[in-house]
């Protein structure tokens, strides 16, 4: 995702400045990444000459993938409001000019009515204040007979083991935080459809770690939950810490386990 800043309807309370960035970069990194863009990648049914679009581009892993499979016939466009990742994004996909990343929200997308095949949108709506907007510039840049692909976290689906539930379930709801609606896949349907999308599927996509592996969404995730919950709601930089730690150790005894379901929706425009 993006970097949140003051100006932008995108109101939440987590900074992707260019040490999260940085971070971020790592989890874009993991296994665990990789599998969810060939799962995204699967979706998309994307063709040769397909003009698409990437809201929340990110460091361009995504957009360079499917612009291997449009092709130099083809265009991808990746917008994001985050001037560190989309800088990394256009070192990644130098080699495709045929993809391209500009300064852009998904709430006033900077592109002209009906001009593209797909659009796509991985853990960005629940970010936003008012998702309404968000999926009406959606539909307004697909031509009719374009689809959307949609993913994002339902937080309520996480499993993590812990020796200290109760620590962890205030480590948890102020996790939440961090984003505008934590529960968004349960209501995504239903805003689709009233923003004129057909739905045509609904799947989960796991992210599943019953070890630990440093290369992993969950050890990745460790990093960003601490440096957002440190001092924040009662919540102490040496309790995450100490939380973080936990989980490490537990690694370490091989008791590991965590468990997070991420949901796709592939929508299509009339």
């Amino acid at each position: 995702m993006l970097e949140m800043e003051k100006n932008i309807i995108m109101s939440t309370s987590f900074q992707y400045d260019k040490d999260a960035s940085n971070r971020l970069l790592a989890m874009y990194l993991t296994s665990d990444m990789v599998d969810q863009r060939n799962w995204i990648l699967q979706a998309l049914s994307l063709h040769h000459g397909d003009r698409v679009l990437d809201v929340g581009s990110g460091p361009g892993f995504l957009a360079s993938a499917m612009g291997e499979v449009v092709g130099e016939s083809g265009r991808v466009c990746g917008i994001d409001i985050s001037e560190p990742l989309i800088s990394m994004a256009k070192a990644y996909c130098a080699h495709q000019p045929w993809v391209d990343f500009r300064y852009g929200d998904a709430a006033k997308i900077p592109l002209p009515d009906g001009y593209f095949d797909v659009a796509v949108s991985t853990q960005v709506l629940e970010y936003l204040s008012d998702i309404r907007v968000a999926l009406a510039e959606l539909y307004r840049v697909l031509r009719p007979g374009g689809s959307a692909v949609i993913l994002d976290t339902d937080w309520d689906s996480i499993v993590w083991h812990t020796t200290d539930p109760v620590l962890m379930n205030r480590i948890l709801a102020v996790w939440d935080e961090h984003v505008s609606d934590p529960h968004l896949p349960k209501t995504l349907a239903r805003s689709l459809r009233e923003e004129g999308f057909q739905v045509e599927t609904q799947q989960i996509i796991p992210v599943f770690n019953p070890v630990f592996d440093p290369n992993t969404f969950s050890n990745r995730l460790i990093d960003l939950i601490v440096s957002f919950v440190s001092d924040r709601k009662g919540v102490t930089q040496n309790e995450a810490v100490y939380w973080a730690q936990e989980l490490r150790h537990l690694g370490e005894k091989q008791e590991y386990f965590f468990s997070l379901n991420r949901y796709l929706f592939l929508a299509k425009k009339p």
